[in-house]
């Protein structure tokens, strides 16, 4: 009878070293399962409050139209995006009635939202309000950093108009027209929508302002003519009476041969003549 082989190593049919594991240690595997799932759960819960309010944030905002509008987009929303937005928008209104507030809030702007996309334009407006408040060297400051940063090229035509107006200003013509003619170049190749407006201040930059004629001074005015004296009406005529006619006697031949000589020659004549 034939013998039968021997093997070389017998299998281990036992439990594995992770089955081991999972066995030593499945409690707190569970454990850690349900963590995880309260994580995960957690995170959906709270991504959707946080974009439920920034939906909310987002719809307040669209629909402000006062200080007060934004102020409580701000307020309500502070950590949200739409309360960035709302603060120099807030400082637009502001400017309005109180300049120093409207400074105040673009340099909280600014400071706080160092990547938002409006940064150069609230940058733009600060350096506009300073100019107002006769900060001209700060505001140079600001714009000239605006009109040599490519990534502002949208905004920084407007910048370098700026700066040419306070050269011109100045009496500095030749960098007044050094500016518009960078202000006119469309270096972002987005489209320079102040390209024209930097023309015709170009076109205007060496003409100097009209003289002032002084009017003639007004001519002196005539003393009025004293009145002219009051004319006394003539008494009126006095009426004179009319004359009655007289009635004239016929005279008597007598009487008239009397009067008249011829006649009284005439009938003696007569009478010698007659038989």
């Amino acid at each position: 009878m034939a013998e039968s082989p021997t093997p070389f190593a017998e299998i281990d049919h036992g439990p594995s070293k992770l089955d081991q594991f999972l066995d030593a240690h499945q409690k707190k595997l569970i454990i850690a399962a349900i963590l995880l799932a309260l994580g995960m759960i957690a995170y959906v819960i709270y991504s959707g409050i946080a974009k439920g309010k920034a939906e909310e944030a987002g719809a307040a905002l669209l629909t402000a139209e006062s200080a007060e509008d934004y102020q409580k987009v701000i307020s309500q929303w502070p950590e949200s995006k739409a309360a960035s937005t709302a603060l120099p928008l807030l400082a637009d209104l502001q400017g309005e009635d109180s300049p120093t507030d409207a400074i105040q809030t673009l340099n909280e702007f600014i400071d706080n939202n160092p990547n938002h996309p409006a940064k150069a334009s609230a940058q733009v407006s600060l350096a506009l309000r300073m100019l107002e408040e006769g900060k001209t060297e700060d505001a140079s400051t600001l714009l000239t950093e605006i009109a040599e940063n490519e990534s502002d090229s949208y905004i920084a035509p407007l910048a370098c108009i700026t700066l040419g107006d306070i050269a011109k200003a100045a009496g500095k013509k030749e960098e007044a027209s050094t500016w518009y003619k960078k202000a006119q170049a469309d270096e972002g190749a987005q489209g320079n929508t102040f390209s024209q407006a930097a023309a015709a201040r170009l076109a205007l930059v060496n003409a100097e302002p009209p003289t002032k004629i002084q009017p003639a001074p007004p001519a002196p005015v005539a003393p009025p003519a004293p009145p002219a004296p009051a004319v006394t009406p003539a008494p009126p005529a006095p009426v004179t009476p009319p004359v009655e006619p007289t009635a004239t006697p016929t005279p008597t031949p007598g009487e008239a041969e009397q009067n008249n000589p011829a006649e009284k020659q005439k009938t003696e004549s007569e009478a010698s003549e007659a038989p």
